[in-house]
């Protein structure tokens, strides 16, 4: 009988220690809570598709269906976690940024495009990698330094974008940055 219950008990403190490897592999592999930031700049605008160790310049001419719109944004770091505790960073977890500051992004058309008149607002044409347009942003407490933006609709002729990212703080400050897109030809 003593030893069915030493078996026993070892055995609910084999399995504990399993399910408690378990819990903190689960643990391990959650990414931390964002930091509390600022977006202070555009580092800058980039284009995909990334051929021969380089991305597209405005003198390239890309297929549509490759085409994407890269945003690299630089931060200052107001407070670490929002103050909680830090779980420990997996090599995977991406920086993410809990950005207050922010009310609205804004893509300017600069240069004819698809026949929509210069200076409208263009954002409803890029999409985040959810599948939301970028004109529906209004929660940014999970921002990263890179952002991908696909373009919704293929113009109808081979063109060219060209445009001013405009990010407005809720202080009515902004920033701005113009980008030349390749060439985009509808397939």
């Amino acid at each position: 009988m003593k030893t069915r219950l030493i078996i026993v008990t070892l055995s609910f403190i084999f399995l504990g220690g399993i399910f408690s490897c378990i819990n903190d592999n689960q643990f391990d592999s959650e990414c931390p809570y964002p930091d509390l930031a600022e977006l202070d700049s555009i580092n800058q605008i980039f284009f995909s598709p990334y051929l021969n160790k380089e991305y597209s310049t405005k003198t390239d001419t890309v297929d549509f269906k490759d085409f994407k719109f890269h945003i690299e944004f630089g931060f200052e770091k107001i407070q670490r976690n929002n103050g909680l505790t830090e779980t420990p960073r997996n090599p995977v977890c991406e920086p993410e940024y809990d950005v207050q500051d922010i009310s609205n992004i804004a893509i300017i058309l600069t240069g004819n495009y698809d026949g929509i008149q210069i200076g409208s607002d263009v954002s409803y044409l890029f999409l985040l990698p959810d599948g939301s347009r970028i004109n529906r942003l209004r929660e940014f407490s999970r921002m990263k330094q890179y952002m991908t933006l696909n373009l919704r609709d293929k113009p109808s002729t081979t063109s060219q974008l060209k445009t001013e990212m405009v990010i407005f703080f809720v202080d009515g400050s902004q920033i701005k940055k113009q980008s030349i897109s390749p060439f985009i030809k509808p397939d």
